[in-house]
């Protein structure tokens, strides 16, 4: 009767620790679970479909729409007679806007022009005063979209030939 009890002791006690092992491992696979949802509507679902856009704008490709013809600046260095020629093209992931750009061209020349003819030749030759252009140019262009189709839309200026003299 001694060993019975005592069987029936480690028995029990067998038994109730796969109970506690058991309910351990639902535990621990609710959390994995509950943490992965989280991960999962953190990462992949916003306040609004504003993400979901921009995924649907990343996955669509680049629209480029070259500025023809060149740009032909002239400026007066120490009385001497300067010139900046430069080749533009725009890109946009929104065909729409380049179609925008097409129509709306005269106007976007004619700020182009007036934005580089104020320029200082000297901080044209730098490469910090290409990049200051180049940023210039895109917020005119994109400036000029807003207020004309209520929507910038372009996302990068190249400058595809750029010669000074």
């Amino acid at each position: 009767m001694a060993e019975e009890d005592g069987l029936d002791i480690g028995a029990e006690e067998g038994k109730s620790g796969g109970k506690k092992k058991l309910i351990i491992i639902v535990l621990l696979v609710l959390v994995l679970v509950g943490g992965g949802a989280a991960a999962y509507f953190l990462f992949f679902s916003g306040s609004s479909g504003d993400s979901a856009d921009s995924t649907e704008a990343a996955l669509e490709p680049s629209v480029y729409l070259a500025l023809d013809p060149a740009f032909t600046v002239d400026f007066m260095v120490d009385g001497r007679q300067r010139y900046v020629q430069l080749n533009m093209t725009v890109m946009s992931k929104n065909a729409t806007q380049i179609d925008a750009v097409t129509t709306h061209m005269p106007l976007i020349r004619n700020s182009l022009v007036l934005l580089f003819s104020s320029q200082s030749f000297a901080d044209l030759q730098t490469a910090d005063g290409k990049v200051a252009l180049k940023k210039a140019s895109l917020d005119a262009i994109n400036g000029i979209l807003e207020q004309e189709t209520g929507q910038g839309g372009i996302d990068a200026v190249l400058f595809t030939n750029f010669v000074m003299q």
